[in-house]
């Protein structure tokens, strides 16, 4: 009895708020629709393009409809692009997260010997007995014959009663390959493959929709298309008053609505500054609009000297720029907007829109630009308004 109450008790003052890593268990809430047209569309022999902007949960939500697939039976491989730097080092890491999904590796080197002729896998043990695999690769440069062999081993893997589904994340990333024409040659064994489907989805929103939506890119309209928004905020209420009674705390629907729009109603961001406030009050004290103020600020100059630096290597056309979405992210290149903000011509707003976005600070819902930071935002406000 005294166990238990001891682990209830822990359990009661642990922080239930977490940021910077993928949502799982109770941390991952709501996206319940989003999560069954994944695993739907999946499941049912299709393939898939999810785009979101940064921080908005697309990595907590794939982890989830994994999971949920796996429970099905479908092999499900994971694979972040964003490491990728090379047609090598493609290689070593895609044919590695493949083989993390093998019970017998040495099955695995074998079908994938019959496959591949100059990529072998070699299975090591170590000191503890543990098998380990590697690759000897045995030519100087790796082609496109290559890379359309290691494409292939997926469907050999699958067989007739098994399916496989690829979920590659950073998508976006693939053209660092772009020597070996990676794109067209995983279009075409898309089309051919017949117990292999894929998800695509990247924090790069707008070089995702061109690859999907340029009919000149390989992939225009390969893959059904999927959008995540905000989330509702009944269930972000629901959420973090549940959590925040763990510890005894009331918030209320108006300081939880504060909060929400303090956040800018970004997963990443509402749990981060929840984090914060549960990490600030005490047990059955009630939040107030002074304490949500005061954890904002404590997030803020926390991040201050990286705001600073992020904001000191910008041209001075991305600085006015970014001071001006402060205020509003409507219709920028429009006349009014650049007399109103003193800002450069539109062929040098266009551009700085451009590299803000491609670095990720800015990004774009429907026609409405906005900084992506919240509390990045909140500093501008503070230090350069």
């Amino acid at each position: 009895m005294e166990k238990l109450y001891i682990f209830v008790k822990n359990y009661a003052s642990m922080n239930p708020f977490t940021f910077g890593t993928v949502a799982t268990g109770e941390s991952f809430y709501d996206r319940h629709k989003e999560c069954d047209h994944i695993v739907k569309t999946l499941a049912g022999g299709n393939n898939m393009v999810l785009y979101a902007p940064r921080r908005f949960g697309k990595t907590s939500l794939v982890v989830k409809a994994i999971q949920l697939l796996e429970e099905q039976g479908f092999i499900c491989i994971y694979f972040d692009f964003m490491p990728v730097f090379s047609v090598e080092s493609f290689v070593r890491l895609y044919t590695k997260a493949v083989a993390s999904k093998q019970r017998n590796l040495q099955r695995f080197a074998e079908t994938f010997n019959s496959i591949a002729k100059n990529i072998r896998p070699v299975i090591r043990f170590t000191p503890d007995g543990n098998p380990e695999l590697s690759l000897d690769i045995t030519k100087k440069q790796i082609d496109e014959t290559d890379i359309s062999q290691l494409l292939d081993i997926s469907e050999a893997l699958a067989g007739k009663k098994k399916r496989v589904l690829i979920f590659f994340d950073e998508f976006q990333e693939v053209e660092k390959l772009n020597k070996i024409n990676f794109e067209g040659l995983l279009r075409s064994k898309i089309q051919h493959q017949k117990h292999v489907n894929y998800i695509f989805f990247g924090s790069k929103t707008h070089i995702m929709q061109a690859m999907f939506n340029d009919k000149k890119r390989p992939f225009y309209h390969a893959a059904t298309q999927m959008t995540i928004n905000y989330l509702p905020k009944k269930e972000t209420i629901h959420f973090l008053q549940n959590n925040f009674a763990r510890k005894e705390i009331k918030l209320d629907l108006e300081i939880a609505e504060y909060i929400i729009k303090a956040a800018a109603n970004i997963p990443h961001y509402i749990q981060q500054l929840a984090s914060e406030i549960w990490s600030n009050v005490s047990h059955h004290a009630d939040i107030s609009h002074e304490i949500v103020d005061e954890c904002i600020l404590q997030v803020v100059a926390m991040k201050s000297d990286y705001f600073m630096e992020l904001f000191e290597n910008q041209s001075t056309s991305k600085k006015q720029l970014l001071i001006a979405l402060c205020t509003g992210g409507e219709n920028i290149f429009s006349e009014s907007y650049k007399i109103t903000h003193r800002l450069p011509s539109s062929a040098t707003l266009q551009r700085a829109a451009k590299e803000l976005t491609n670095d990720g600070v800015i990004d774009k819902i429907d026609s409405e630009y906005f900084i992506t930071d919240p509390f990045f935002k909140l500093f501008l406000k503070r230090t350069m308004l």
